[in-house]
């Protein structure tokens, strides 16, 4: 839906999801406010979580601004500002930045948990009715609030290396995180080879993990071999000091459990749809195996800067690129959302 700009409005051109549909709406910002940094996009992707939004399988607002992976450079930005390592962002600097904006002062934050703020504004599914309206990667143009954690990118790297640092690379730093330091050196099952899975097989195998995979696709699970992994053998290898389910199939989660030694601990992040993945679960297994089980869901600020580091130290020579579709023009996004869900690609590429 298009909507009618006033003469000499400050405008970004948005993708939206409304009434059933993708579309493009050139949407009128208000002046920007003291703490707001305002990007230029530069490269977005479309995310798993933004196919599941477009095909209802998770409620959205109207017009939905679509997309939280990206990178851009800085607009406009309050005098002194600076990134989350205290490095001056300035007009002509590349940014990347979390999904999330926080409050920085509920109990949720005071624990950690910023990434579920109390009152937690989440780009990529927030409607343009909602100030700062321009909240969606898919777009050329993009408003960061003041509680949105951002890490300006050194010059010397790809937009498409650093395109899913604010969701994939920034999961999978969690979900590794969130295996313990004791997975070093291990054996490891990764369950599921799409973006955040693949980006896992990289980082665990950089720790000197023997990382096994389990992945339907031929592709996926080729790719996740050149990052270190290998096919977990038959389908039944193990079992595994620490396994982790990225896939999101209730099948994929049960295999995985089972693939669990006594003693040992399973990352649960593929599953973001409560009602769509139920399983049934004897309770009995993870007790007298002794097994840990984790949920992850986004990551926390540490996480998102370790995810960061890692990609601009180590990603650069792994053809992560391959992880992502050839260019779609922001006018073609309905192509582009038809191209995910044919699932060739774990990430399609956006440029406005």
């Amino acid at each position: 839906m298009d909507t009618e700009p006033r003469g000499g409005a400050d405008l970004a051109t948005i993708a939206t999801f409304d009434d059933g549909r993708v579309g493009i709406e050139r949407v009128e910002l208000s002046p920007r406010k003291a703490g707001e940094v305002d990007l230029t996009v530069l490269a977005a992707a479309v995310c798993g979580s933004d196919l599941h939004t477009v095909l209802g399988h998770r409620p959205a607002p109207p017009r939905t601004a679509l997309g939280h992976e990206g990178v851009g450079v800085v607009r406009d930005a309050d005098p002194g500002a600076r990134d989350l390592r205290g490095t001056p962002l300035r007009a002509g600097d590349r940014a990347v930045f979390a999904l999330y904006a926080a409050c920085g002062t509920c109990d949720r934050c005071a624990s950690g948990l910023a990434m579920k703020c109390r009152s937690v504004l989440k780009y990529g599914h927030e409607s343009v009715d909602r100030e700062p309206r321009a909240t969606g990667t898919l777009a050329d143009r993009v408003r960061l609030l003041p509680g949105v954690p951002v890490l300006r990118v050194p010059d010397g790297h790809e937009d498409t290396l650093v395109v899913s640092a604010g969701c994939a690379v920034a999961t999978a730093a969690e979900i590794v995180a969130a295996a313990g330091p004791e997975a070093a050196g291990r054996d490891v099952l990764v369950v599921g080879a799409g973006a955040v899975g693949a980006y896992c097989v990289a980082m665990f195998a950089g720790m000197g993990c023997r990382v096994a995979v389990r992945e339907v696709s031929e592709e996926r699970l080729a790719l996740a071999e050149s990052l270190g992994g290998h096919p977990d053998p038959g389908g039944g290898g193990g079992p595994y000091p620490v396994a982790v389910e990225a896939s999101g199939h209730p099948d994929a989660f049960l295999g995985a459990l089972n693939a669990v030694d006594v003693g040992g601990r399973l990352v649960a992040a593929g599953s973001v749809s409560p009602g769509a993945t139920a399983v049934t679960l004897d309770p009995a297994l993870l007790v007298t195996r002794r097994i840990s089980v984790v949920g992850v869901h986004n990551y926390t600020l540490e996480s998102f800067v370790r995810g960061v580091d890692w990609l601009l130290e180590h990603g650069g020579g792994l053809g992560l690129e391959r992880l992502l579709s050839p260019p779609v023009p922001l006018p073609e996004i309905t192509d582009g959302f038809e191209l995910m869900r044919r699932g060739a690609y774990a990430r399609v590429l956006v440029r406005p």
